[in-house]
Formats: structure tokens, sequence, C-alpha cells
């Protein structure tokens, strides 16, 4: 909880200044902002392992199936030679997940983490506000009970200085409750904007993924060189399997977040085309680079086929 306070903190400036799903938009903005030096360094990271690939190549020629000890001990050689972390881009990948769990934990809970109750005293809200403190959303329910002024003021006074942090919090954006679940039959009980909005917040939600994936595909100029067809065929698949998992997650959690994964990927987009143009020489040196290793490959096989004659 302490390290999601600087979270909590920026969001709540947020929702004070713009509203819940503005609020959303900026906090999305802000972390890609913070991360974009981070995501900058996974693609040079990137860069520098397809550099390597050529003369990863060679080793793997020569020691990898007559001596894998002396492999192995040459390639970390090499990475220590040319200062390259090859975990580097993986670990650096997973600090947006991170942001993720966060601002889910944040959301799931606001009468901890932007009214500051303790948690011991949530039982205390739950009784005032007459929400069943089980489940997963409680929380939730309970700051839309809070909207009524003599709820609120009720549990202000039972929590004392505890309570001093409670406010009304409306979840609307757009004519939409970014509280609820949207649900995929959004026809059941006649179509009405509450339902079917949510509903195309999922959907706009798994588009964008979707564009936001070709992009980086279009922009990361190395690997789109590199790619054979098994490795393009494996890419679509995971592709469709990420599309089906975000358009799956999307009916199970609150809509707000569903608004936060547009603002996400709408500005991978813009960020894709941004390191794309600052990495322009990179991606020529390794593009260069991939060449020859292919055209070094190629002699090599034709040089065997020769001697096997």
């Amino acid at each position: 909880d302490i390290i999601l306070k600087p979270f909590c903190w920026l969001l709540l400036i947020f929702y004070r200044f713009a509203g819940y799903g503005v609020a959303l938009i900026l906090f999305g903005f802000v972390v890609k902002l913070i991360l974009f030096p981070v995501t900058l360094k996974q693609k040079k990271s990137m860069i520098q392992m397809n550099l390597l690939s050529g003369r990863m190549q060679k080793l793997q020629a020569q020691y990898a199936k007559t001596n894998p000890e002396k492999y192995n001990e040459e390639v970390q050689k090499l990475y220590a030679q040319e200062h390259v972390n090859p975990m580097g881009g993986c670990m650096w990948s997973l600090v947006p997940m991170v942001v993720l769990i966060a601002l889910y934990r944040i959301i799931r809970m606001p009468i901890q983490m932007l009214m500051n109750v303790p948690k011991d005293m949530v039982a205390k809200v739950a009784e005032i506000t007459g929400v069943a403190n089980t489940g997963a959303y409680p929380q939730i329910a309970m700051a839309k009970a809070l909207n009524d002024p003599d709820i609120l003021a009720k549990a202000q006074a039972a929590l004392g200085d505890a309570g001093k942090g409670l406010f009304s919090m409306n979840f609307s954006f757009l004519g939409l409750d970014l509280d609820a679940i949207p649900t995929w039959k959004f026809w059941e009980g006649g179509i009405h904007w509450a339902t079917l909005g949510l509903f195309l917040l999922v959907l706009i939600s798994t588009a964008v993924s979707f564009l936001s994936m070709k992009v980086s595909m279009a922009t990361n100029k190395v690997n789109s060189q590199s790619q054979n067809e098994q490795m393009d065929k494996t890419i679509q698949s995971m592709m469709l399997m990420i599309l089906l998992l975000s358009l799956w997650v999307g009916f199970t959690v609150p809509a707000c977040l569903s608004v936060y994964w547009i603002s996400q990927y709408l500005m991978t987009m813009v960020q894709e085309v941004v390191c794309g143009k600052m990495l322009k020489k990179d991606y020529e040196a390794a593009r260069a680079a991939a060449a020859e290793a292919a055209r070094l490959a190629k002699e090599e096989e034709k040089r065997r086929k020769e001697i096997t004659y």
C-alpha cells in the first residue's frame, strides 16, 4: 500500500481536476511518459541483440554441437564485451504490467486507496452503507453508496479522524458508469446506452489493442526483416490469443479499465512511431547486420555442400 500511494495521489489529483474517466486517461498518459525512457531502452536492447546475431550464428556453428560449454562461455564473453544484457528487454517489458496491477488494486479498493480508510475499518463502512464486504468489488459499491449525503455524513462521524478522507465519488463518464462490469448480452432488458456503451468500450479496447500490435510490428523493422514464415505464423497465433484474452477480460472487470487500456494503446501507437524515428539509425545498422549474417550463412552452407560433394 505504501508503494501504491504515489499512484493513488496522482489518480486522485486528476479525478478532482477532470472527473473519473478523464483521470484514467491522464493517468495512462503520465505512466507512458514516465516509462518512455524504459521503452526506448527496451528497444535498444532488442536492436543490440539483433546486431550480435551474425556473431552468435558463428559461435553456434563453431561450438554448439561439439562443445556446448565452450559455446556458452563464448556467448557470455560476447555479451560482456558488447555490454549487452539478453534479459534487458524482457525485464523492462514487465513494468507496464506492474503498473496495471497497481491500478487494478486502486480501482477495486477506492475506500482504502483513494479515501485512506484503514483496512480494519472498512467493515464499519460496509455496515453503515449496507454493503456486504464480500466478493471482488465491495468497496466500489460502498463508494457508490456514499453518494447519499446522509450515509456519507454518518460514515464520517462513525469513523472520526479515519473518515476525513471519505467523499462522494462519481464514476460516470460519457453517460456510462465506469464502475459497472460490461456484459456481452447488452440487449437484455432493452437496448440502452448504459449497457450498449459499456459493450462498445470493450470492443473498442480490443480493436485498438489489435491496431497497436500491428503498428508495433510495422515499426519494428528489425524483426520484420528477420522473421521467417514459421515465426510469422507464431506471432499471428499469439496476437489472436492476446485479442481473445483481452476480449474476455474486458467482460469480467469494471469498464474503467477498458478506458485506461484504450488510452494506453493509443499512446503506445504514438510512442512506437516516435521510437522508430529516434532509433532509425540503430534499425538501419541492425538490418544491415542481419543481411550480412544471412549472406554469410548462405556462403557457409554453399561451402559445406561443395565439401560434401
